[in-house]
């Protein structure tokens, strides 16, 4: 992206594709790697990890937009985001395969290792069952054989909708709403970020404390809350201090915390050997959110450009009831829907999953 040629704007769109194919499909593995490396006890918190410093990009973005943008440019500002990119691959380079698979694909001996090094322990001392399922071939197919997963995941996981359409246009808002200058709002989106990235960490404990269905209906309610707050009071201020921005910064702690409850739960929706395919599926589903937002605020806008809607202050309101809808949407798929993981085993959510189909065809 940053070699992109000037004017090569179908350049740019054929990198910015490839960089969000492997971003996503980063995600959907990472997860199911972390989970299937957790105890059950803290499976929500170690994997809420997992997602607790995407916040950080919008952070690191909102510094060097503020004060290394005049000097670099966007092209420095897409180079210096390659760097922690190289992170992926000095993981990649250490961690071993999930011991889970290993034992699906009756690797018995790797699987062991595997575990050893997790547990940081004698690989000898790891006991394995002695005799081992036959190998499945997993076909993708199989995913619809899981309705209500597939409807509880892509439901969630649409909850992002919102989040992302405002975290898009927030220097826009800012600039239009505050009437202040680019840089100047990009400092303000610092104080978003530390907000996201605190409720992150939140929302990964709560998720094992509460239940990921108690927690996710908590945090979709709240959030959908303060975004329309923020719509309704965007022309007030406290003490110099716009409202507007304080619940931006407000949601933002729930708001983006609630996707450290919904990116996990999205994996743990799936028998163990669908879990990355499942996980993929719905995961997908819910970045159509990163569409849906932005074209829904450029219809409510009454804008004929879906790609950057032209924001006013009239549809500011309307704009912002919209992000809280998706919110509201998945707090009533975690009441109406979803099914309770937390502490449950993987082998004890294989059980509840296949246990159920089961007796559906016994019925039948």
């Amino acid at each position: 992206m940053a070699l992109t040629p000037e004017g090569g704007w179908i350049y740019l769109v054929f990198c910015r594709f490839v960089v969000g194919f492997g971003v996503t499909g980063l995600y959907s593995v990472d997860i199911t790697l972390m989970q299937e490396f957790s105890p059950a006890s803290k499976r929500g918190w170690f994997t809420g990890l997992t997602t607790t410093m995407l916040p950080a990009g919008s952070l690191l973005a909102a510094l060097l937009g503020a004060f290394a943008a005049p000097y670099i440019g966007w092209r420095g500002l897409v180079a210096v985001g390659l760097l922690p990119a190289f992170l992926c691959l000095y993981v990649r380079a250490f961690v071993p395969e999930s011991p889970h698979w290993l034992l699906r694909k009756g690797r018995v001996e790797e699987a062991r290792k595997s575990l050893a090094w997790a547990l940081q322990i004698d690989p000898a001392t790891i006991i394995l069952p002695a005799v081992l399922p036959a190998v499945e071939q997993t076909r993708w197919v199989e995913l619809f054989k899981y309705p209500r997963s597939i409807v509880a995941g892509c439901l969630t996981g649409l909850t992002q909708t919102g989040g992302v359409a405002l975290a898009l246009w927030m220097v826009t808002l800012f600039v239009m709403v505050l009437k202040i200058s680019p840089p100047e709002a990009s400092k303000l989106v610092i104080w978003y970020s530390l907000s996201a990235i605190a409720g992150r960490f939140f929302c990964s404990w709560i998720s094992d404390a509460w239940g990921r269905r108690a927690s996710g209906i908590l945090t979709c309610l709240v959030s959908a809350l303060f975004m329309a707050l923020a719509g309704y009071l965007h022309d007030v201020f406290i003490g110099g201090i716009s409202v507007f921005f304080l619940m931006i910064v407000a949601q933002g702690f729930l708001g983006s915390g609630n996707y450290s409850i919904v990116g996990p739960y999205m994996g743990e929706l799936w028998p163990a050997r669908l879990r990355g395919s499942g996980m993929g599926l719905v995961y997908g589903v819910g970045n159509l959110g990163k569409f849906i937002g932005p074209a829904g605020l450029a219809l409510i806008a009454g804008s004929s450009n879906f790609v950057k809607p032209q924001a006013t202050l009239d549809a500011l309101v309307p704009g912002f009831l919209y992000f809280a809808s998706w919110y509201i949407l998945g707090a009533l798929a975690f009441w109406l829907i979803a099914v309770e993981t937390s502490g449950r085993t993987i082998g004890e959510i294989d059980g509840q999953l296949t246990g159920k189909i089961t007796a559906k065809a016994a019925a039948e």
